[in-house]
């Protein structure tokens, strides 16, 4: 297979080759590629330009790292297992969903891991974050376990399971402006969208 032909049905047999499908992390995956096409979907119709099934492929590995570790790497791992199968780009979800939008000083200045992991991990971004980019982060952002939830109760959650950070706390406001990026090209609220999907998955 090349990178090219990595379709979304590829990506959920090497998902499940990685994975047991009673992992709740499987599951997550597969809600946060349900609402990343959703969205992306949307965006399609009101006329932005990006390959909805590469998001959807990204969406649905970005969590593949747990495959390796539960820790803060595992966005890292993520990306890394998926370059080392021949497949970088689809590894890209990975690095959004972890990296979120944050400037390469952010993750540097991190206490988290080595101040040289961030030369690594945004020489494997590239340098332009895109619209796609911000819905998987967003996307990621309205899964709370396998459950579809407005994105303050995620963030909530995640601060009480963790505890406050200012890792958390970045994390959330860069998803709100996220958001507020994706209502503006969808010219009405990204939460009107995704209210029907709300903890009826």
């Amino acid at each position: 297979m090349s990178e090219s032909s990595l379709s979304l049905h590829q990506a959920r047999c090497l998902l499940l080759d990685r994975a047991s499908p009673s992992e709740a992390w499987v599951e997550h995956c597969h809600q946060v590629a349900k609402v990343a096409h959703h969205v992306g979907a949307a965006l399609q119709q009101a006329g932005a330009d990006f390959d909805l099934e590469l998001l959807e492929v990204r969406a649905l590995l970005h969590d593949i790292g747990r495959s390796k570790t539960h820790g803060a790497l595992h966005g890292w791992s993520g990306y890394c297992l998926l370059k080392g199968e021949g497949f970088p780009s689809a590894g890209r979800g990975c690095l959004t969903h972890w990296l979120k939008g944050r400037s390469h000083a952010e993750v540097a200045e991190s206490d988290l891991w080595e101040p040289s992991l961030a030369d690594r991990a945004f020489e494997a971004l590239g340098p332009d974050w895109d619209l796609a980019d911000s819905v998987l982060s967003v996307a990621d952002s309205s899964v709370q376990h396998t459950t579809i939830v407005p994105m303050a109760a995620r963030h909530l959650d995640l601060d009480q399971r963790y505890g406050k950070s200012p890792w958390l706390s970045r994390a959330a406001e860069l998803a709100e402006s996220q958001a507020a990026e994706i209502s503006d090209a969808l010219g009405f609220s990204l939460d009107d969208l995704l209210a029907p999907l709300y903890r009826a998955s």
